[in-house]
């Protein structure tokens, strides 16, 4: 009994030294070594967004992707352009896929940096606009947002009028064009000094990121 322990402690640090540490989140490095372990090498533009490590790479065979690794458990999906709408979905799916939800009108179907990026009405005529990001091959919603908030990941984010709110308490005044762009809350306003800015505010706090002068 005690020697069928020893022997599976062994396999057990011998499977840890082999891979990352999936229980947490990756580090940068640990998700280069699972895109190596899938055969793509040379990764660049490398950066963590909707849960995912993502890169553009090539494959051992020379073909170009966008890679993707999850965060949570290092699974991997490479996304090759020629592949879309064949091998993997293309946009009449995501437009289905939006529509089945019931959004009537679905626009500006896109694949950006490896995921599917669309927006959304509940019809033409009615229905604030919504952002959608979605998976490149299981289609599964990582985005939803509107000016009346949403989600990523599962995380609630702030509305429009909570952002408004959240500035104001900070000290600015003259709040306008408050829009959801590329994950991040963006606005323009009046500073303290009384000096015109835009401001990058972050989604789930109304923390503000980042002010320039508005030129």
């Amino acid at each position: 009994m005690k020697k069928k322990t020893l022997v599976t402690l062994a396999l057990s640090a011998a499977a840890a030294t082999a891979l990352p540490s999936l229980a947490w989140a990756l580090t940068a490095s640990e998700a280069v070594e699972v895109m190596a372990r899938h055969q793509y090498v040379a990764p660049h533009d490398l950066q963590k967004q909707y849960g995912y490590w993502t890169a553009k790479a090539v494959s051992n065979d020379g073909a170009r992707a966008t890679v993707l690794v999850k965060d949570a458990d290092g699974s991997f999906t490479a996304v090759r352009k020629n592949e879309i709408g064949g091998g993997l979905p293309g946009v009449e799916q995501v437009t289905q896929k939006l529509r089945a939800a019931g959004f009537a009108v679905v626009y500006d179907v896109e694949l950006d940096d490896g995921f599917w990026e669309a927006k959304a009405r509940t019809s033409a005529y009615q229905g604030e606009k919504v952002e959608f990001v979605l998976h490149p091959t299981t289609l599964e919603v990582l985005s939803q947002v509107g000016r009346s908030g949403g989600t990523v990941n599962g995380q609630p984010i702030l509305s429009a009028d909570q952002v408004r709110q959240a500035l104001q308490v900070a000290g600015y005044t003259r709040i306008r064009d408050v829009d959801y762009d590329d994950g991040f809350w963006e606005a323009e306003a009046t500073n303290a000094a009384h000096l015109p800015v835009e401001l990058r505010v972050e989604p789930t706090t109304g923390k503000v990121l980042r002010e320039k002068l508005d030129d």
